[in-house]
């Protein structure tokens, strides 16, 4: 049984799973191996709440689950900055809580293949504060990137077993080596992992990339790369899609050890968007891609090809009908909304294959 905590976040966190929640509800209700816990509160929500973004019932709830589903955390309508300066610190503190330390995302382009992103999450650029020194103004600050070799053999063994996937996809390896001593390093141990594995790569600076990612009509099938490189990059990637809602991200930890506490974090990668919350207006999309990432990760959901189904379900849903405001034409009249667009996959999700997977779990 897979234990799912619930954490909607801030702004729009909330409403934006409520059709990747229906369909997990959905999937309780029936018998399949799931069960929801919460939701749980943090960020903006926590500090409101609790006084504290990352209250010690949401962690109790993510050490005793096996996969957290999160919305959006940041900015929260009718909080500012100053009233709670930084929520989205709870995240980054769940991911060192719980060592979820490499970063999946799944950027789904409507007219072509999607592209996934693997970086590391909590080493390299976004170390701890022990390796920062902030300034007053007077004196310099200091981020020091420090990259651990088996840190990053692991994330580029991952990248791996994606490039594998897509064989007739293009992998490109992303540093900075003509200035970077970590890129160097990366650069070595990116020609250790991949040639061994038999996946053909490219060794492409960070800035050559985001000119290709941009420029080049047809997309890499993996990028994979170090956090901050990565960061950016996957941003440029759901510009060429289209839009910030067109990704998925997982926060893993690769040692998969079920019965210990959150193996994985799933959210979709865009913002709080705290002016939206309540039109809904927003794209869900990038909520369902967490949703098929989860289903697939789980070791006793993942048999039952659920996360494809979600996946074709989304597909299906952008085909049948008008689009969300974020991918419409200039001049379009007619759009959809989220919980029409989120119909549309349930609908989708009720097709003769989609009620066969399910009738195998009752």
């Amino acid at each position: 049984m897979s234990v799912v905590a619930l954490l909607p976040g801030d702004g729009i966190g909330s409403e934006i799973l409520d059709g990747p929640v229906s369909y997990l509800r959905q999937l309780e209700r029936r018998g399949a191996p799931v069960t929801i816990a919460g939701p749980f509160s943090y960020g903006t929500s926590g500090w409101l709440e609790t006084g504290s973004i990352l209250p010690a019932e949401t962690i109790e709830a993510c050490r005793t689950a096996d996969v957290i589903l999160s919305g959006a955390v940041g900015t929260h309508p009718g909080v500012t900055s100053e009233q709670c300066p930084n929520p989205e610190a709870a995240l980054i503190e769940l991911r060192h809580i719980f060592d979820l330390r490499i970063s999946v995302r799944t950027v789904w382009i409507p007219d072509g293949p999607d592209v996934i992103v693997v970086r590391n999450i909590t080493g390299g650029a976004y170390a701890g504060p022990e390796l920062r020194r902030e300034s007053d103004g007077t004196t310099a600050a200091e981020d020091r990137m420090v990259l651990e070799p088996d840190r990053v053999r692991e994330v580029l063994r991952i990248a791996a077993d994606y490039a594998a996937q897509r064989p007739d996809r293009r992998t490109i390896s992303v540093d900075k080596a003509s200035v970077f001593a970590t890129s160097r390093l990366w650069r070595k141990i990116a020609a250790e992992v991949l040639i061994p594995a038999g996946i053909p790569f490219d060794n492409v600076n960070v800035d050559r990339a985001a000119y290709e990612l941009v420029k080049y009509e047809q997309l890499p099938g993996v990028v994979v790369t170090e956090g901050i490189f990565g960061d950016i990059l996957s941003d440029v990637l759901c510009a060429r899609a289209g839009s910030p809602a067109l990704c998925g991200s997982a926060a893993i930890n690769p040692d998969r050890k079920f019965g210990h506490g959150a193996t994985a974090l799933f959210e979709p990668a865009h913002g709080s968007s705290p002016h939206r919350t309540g039109s809904r207006r927003s794209n869900p999309i990038g909520a369902w891609l967490a949703l098929a990432d989860l289903l697939q990760w789980c070791p006793d959901l993942a048999p039952l090809g659920l996360g494809h189904a979600v996946r074709s379900a989304v597909e299906r849903a952008v085909d049948n009908g008008p689009p969300t405001y974020d991918l419409a034409p200039p001049g379009t009249e007619k759009l959809s909304g989220m919980d029409e667009f989120n119909e549309r996959v349930l609908d989708a999700l009720d097709t003769p294959l989609a009620r066969e997977i399910k009738e195998t779990i009752q």
